[in-house]
């Protein structure tokens, strides 16, 4: 296991009974080139294989941008320990179609709460009736929607800050030829 991932299971394992420590940004860009940022909810860490897992719906905008521009950059910190982890990774984009069995594990781990919000129509779209509830307490949340896919996060460098003591912490990985990579920067 490389060095930052064992300091983002140490963030991780701090943080458990906090629920928004699951929570990161991830920003695209789109055809313009314009930056378009967003709150994501981790979904699962492999620290053997540097990969992140996100849930989506393919009708979001960030699914057309990574398609276009499989690179996006990850911003996540732990206000708790104030650390910081700032991300490189290339995406990819899984659907029903393209790895099945990979968003079906993801689809069974999805409380019903959430496999429901895949279920209240296109993102962005607009809501023509706003009092009304979106939650369809009819919707079988057992089958997975062919809208919904995994985003497989491959991190490709890693910059850390621990914005405890002073002089605060800085380090700086990265994967070079299969291997990663680490330097002391100044904060």
């Amino acid at each position: 296991m490389c060095d930052w991932a064992a300091l983002l299971l140490k963030s991780l394992d701090k943080t458990r009974d906090m629920p928004e420590s699951r929570y990161f940004q991830l920003a695209t860009v789109d055809e313009d080139g314009l930056p378009h940022n967003r709150t994501v909810v981790c979904r699962g860490f492999d620290e053997q294989q540097s990969v992140l897992w996100v849930v989506t719906d393919t009708r979001n905008k960030k699914i057309a941008e990574l398609q276009a521009s499989p690179h996006a950059a990850v911003c996540w910190y732990f206000a708790k320990t104030r650390e910081q982890y700032r991300m490189a990774v290339r995406c990819r984009v899984d659907t029903p179609d393209t790895d099945e069995s990979l968003c079906e594990q993801h689809w069974q781990r999805l409380s019903v709460a959430a496999r429901q919000q895949f279920l209240w129509g296109e993102p962005g779209s607009e809501r023509t009736a706003p009092k009304k509830s979106l939650i369809d307490h009819g919707a079988n949340t057992d089958v997975l929607p062919d809208h919904f896919c995994v985003l497989t996060l491959l991190v490709e460098s890693v910059d850390y800050l621990n914005l405890r003591g002073n002089p605060q912490q800085r380090q700086f990985f990265e994967k070079q030829q299969g291997q990663w990579h680490s330097k002391a920067l100044i904060p």
